[in-house]
């Protein structure tokens, strides 16, 4: 909750991308509170008020994702709504003509994008979908020290360049 904060404010793709994180846990926790408690709210050197909240934070995404039916796998309906929200931004930067930075900067992410849309077999999820799936992926694969080919390093360098850059104008305008 308290990184989780951190992260909205500053930068909204990390923030994304540590949601997933904390579903992933969630997940991986069995959706025990107690577990999560145990290993994650108790290591946190704050008054017992602020646990409290966390565990009424983690506990809202839990109930989300049971409601939700994501047990398994995907995001909460709040963090695909802000997916959405972010694909908006991004459509938006491309009709405006005098943003030029974000066209060229979809340029170069746009072919990576399609194979990775092609090879995760993702055909209906937007663009923004496919960069945040790809570099989660990328994430995960690095914790359990996967190396990888610099075809896929370069085609990651360019989401994340695109991603930055919205990151940015979303900052902006929530300013």
């Amino acid at each position: 909750m308290i990184i989780a904060k951190q992260k909205r404010k500053e930068n909204i793709i990390e923030y994304i991308l540590y949601m997933r994180q904390i579903q992933d846990i969630i997940r991986a926790s069995d959706f025990d509170i107690e577990i999560i408690d145990k290993t994650i709210i108790n290591d946190f050197k704050v008054d017992d008020s602020v646990k409290s909240d966390m565990r009424q934070w983690y506990s809202d995404i839990i109930l989300d994702l049971k409601t939700e039916k994501k047990e398994e796998v995907g995001d909460t309906k709040r963090l695909e709504d802000l997916i959405d929200k972010i694909n908006d931004l991004h459509i938006n930067l491309l009709n405006d003509s005098n943003e030029y930075k974000h066209s060229e900067l979809y340029r170069w992410a746009k072919p990576n994008i399609e194979e990775y849309r092609k090879l995760s077999k993702q055909e209906q999820a937007n663009d923004i979908k496919v960069c945040l799936d790809a570099l989660y992926s990328l994430l995960l694969l690095r914790l359990i020290g996967k190396d990888f080919s610099e075809d896929t390093m370069q085609a990651m360098q360019t989401f994340s360049n695109l991603m930055a850059h919205l990151a940015l104008h979303f900052r902006k305008r929530e300013m």
